[in-house]
């Protein structure tokens, strides 16, 4: 097993010298969301999906990494060789995360010449000119016996609060090179205490197995495998001196990170992402579904929202520390109904009435196709079916229209207002979308026509009364009180008489009424029953007048109708 897990960490680090060298993190793995921008039209109560892809970087966000050397007698080869590249390795790594934090701590052993077991060079910093004088500090010495005090360094770096790891979310992480194996306990603490005390901090432990041909080699008394494994870390099981660099580059890059989608889409619009969230080695890809729903009953047009990744809770960011953003346009299909009023005078038979429906989807444009239902739900037409124009089947044309002419009701029941809903559903109607309204006034302003008709007798026959000098229309003062209107019947029509001497006004009366007038100039006004065709007499101090009122209030032209006064 141990040769087996030998090889292939060789072959790993073979890999990693030919296609990373020391500039691969920058350049070979770049984070992205893909794809960058989503445009879909969906129609309300609707949804779509969209697959979508993370590119992790290849370094997890907001890195905090301290560097940890054996630094006895065996490894100044190895020293030497993170000396020189260490300054190349941080800027590959700040050039992924700008946000990375570096730092650098050594140990070799209790009970020895060693004037320390362990040392903290340098804090956690930004600077990595900082963090490369702390790694200077490094030089190989002493040691004594081979197990070394790499238990008490851990311990000390997870608990220490200044060593300077910051909190969530930031990617905690020791990197680990020696060529020995620790003592247990080291400085009190157990393997299990410093177990206990990495996870408890959240520090991914990455340790590296320096050959030196002294050691008895790092995990021979797997220590580190038992640390790596505990805190979700790697080790790297052989590196030969002039490798570690290589290797610490290699580690760096295949760190575990958990990736989720977050979205600040709103009512209407709403987002699911299937994961939820998934845990994946940095520098390779997350796929996620992403289901993109429109709220039923929303209104038509544009709306826009984005998505960002989140890395370990964190929103992933380009080398410059920008947020990386997939944009997204959802044009929403909506309708519209004109005119949404009209005022129409009834009185026409044939008459009709036209109103157009527009389906549109914001700036996505018109939409061809599209069923439209048309129901006039209230009014003196409601229930009234009709035609639609220009396709006959009500589907909306290449400018998203389609119009509706119904036929209105004639009469006093016509009188009213319409309210025309059309409602765009899909294909086979079982889903109405949306619908809009409009209102028709069918009104009557028109007033009524009146006449004077020459009028029978009480014995039922017109007089042929001779006359006095044509002074008068009809010389007997017979009359039958006529009126006509474009909308009511005789019977909503109702008839008034003037007295022009006196003013005085007698009515109301039918429709075809019979009357005689008497022109009797100094007499009171009054109105008497007669008997047979003739219904009644009115005498007034000049001549007679008439109009008509009709049921929707309107007042027709007073006529003259012209009566002598009797002879002297």
């Amino acid at each position: 097993m141990a040769t087996t897990r030998r090889r292939f960490f060789a072959a790993l680090l073979s890999s990693m010298l030919l296609i990373l060298g020391l500039g691969g993190i920058g350049t070979a793995l770049a984070q992205g969301l893909d794809p960058a921008s989503v445009e879909a039209t969906i129609f309300p109560g609707e949804s779509t999906t969209v697959n979508k892809t993370v590119h992790t970087p290849a370094i997890p966000p907001q890195p905090d990494i301290m560097f940890l050397s054996d630094t006895t007698g065996s490894m100044g080869d190895a020293i030497a060789n993170v000396q020189a590249n260490a300054t190349a390795i941080m800027t590959q790594v700040a050039g992924v995360q700008p946000d990375a934090h570096f730092g650098a701590a050594e140990y070799r052993d209790f009970n020895c010449t060693d004037p320390f077991a362990y040392r903290l060079n340098q804090a956690l910093t930004s600077s990595i000119a900082a963090a490369q004088t702390g790694i200077n500090q490094w030089a190989s010495g002493n040691g004594c016996d081979t197990p070394e005090a790499q238990l008490n360094a851990l311990y000390q770096l997870a608990t220490d609060p200044g060593v300077g790891f910051r909190p969530d979310p930031a990617t905690r992480i020791i990197v680990w090179f020696g060529d020995a194996s620790g003592h247990d306990p080291s400085g009190g603490h157990s393997l299990a205490d410093v177990e206990a005390a990495l996870v408890n901090a959240g520090i991914k432990v990455l340790a590296i197995n320096v050959n030196t041909g002294f050691g008895d080699g790092l995990d021979s008394t797997g220590q580190a495998t038992s640390i790596t494994g505990a805190t979700g870390g790697t080790f790297f099981g052989s590196a030969t001196p002039d490798q570690v660099s290589n290797a610490i580059l290699a580690l760096l890059s295949n760190l575990p990170v958990t990736v989720a989608m977050q979205s600040d889409c709103a009512d209407p619009i709403s987002t699911t992402f299937a994961p939820a969230d998934q845990t994946v080695t940095s520098g390779t890809d997350a796929a996620f579904t992403e289901t993109i729903a429109v709220a039923a009953g929303a209104a038509g047009g544009d709306y826009t929202c984005s998505d960002v990744a989140l890395l370990n809770g964190e929103v992933m960011t380009d080398a410059a520390g920008n947020a990386i953003t997939e944009t997204k346009t959802i044009h929403v299909p909506g309708i519209e109904l004109t005119p949404a009023t009209a005022v129409n005078e009834l009185g026409t038979p044939g008459q009709t009435h036209t109103v157009t429906a527009t389906v549109t989807a914001g700036s996505a444009g018109p939409l061809a196709g599209v069923p439209v239902v048309f129901t006039i739900t209230s009014g003196p037409n409601a229930g009234a079916s009709g035609t639609c124009s220009v396709n006959a089947d009500c589907t909306t044309d290449a400018n998203g229209q389609v119009s509706f002419t119904y036929e209105a009701t004639q009469g006093p029941a016509g009188l009213g207002t319409d309210t025309i809903v059309a409602s765009f559903t899909n294909g086979d109607g079982t889903v109405t979308y949306g619908s809009a309204t409009a209102a028709k006034d069918w009104v009557d302003t028109t007033p009524p026509v009146s006449a004077c008709v020459e009028g029978v007798n009480p014995g039922g026959k017109v007089p042929k009364a001779p006359g006095n000098g044509g002074q008068g229309q009809n010389q007997d003062g017979f009359y039958q009180l006529n009126a006509t209107d474009a909308v009511w019947p005789a019977s909503g029509i109702s008839m008034y008489v003037v007295d022009t001497g006196s003013g005085a006004v007698f009515g109301p009366f039918a429709v075809g009424t019979n009357i005689k007038y008497t022109e009797a100039n100094g007499a009171t006004p009054s109105q008497e029953p007669m008997s047979g065709a003739v219904a009644w007499h009115i005498k007034g101090q000049g001549d007679m007048a008439i109009y008509a009122v009709d049921g929707s209030g309107n007042v027709s032209t007073s006529v003259a109708c012209l009566v002598p006064p009797p002879p002297k």
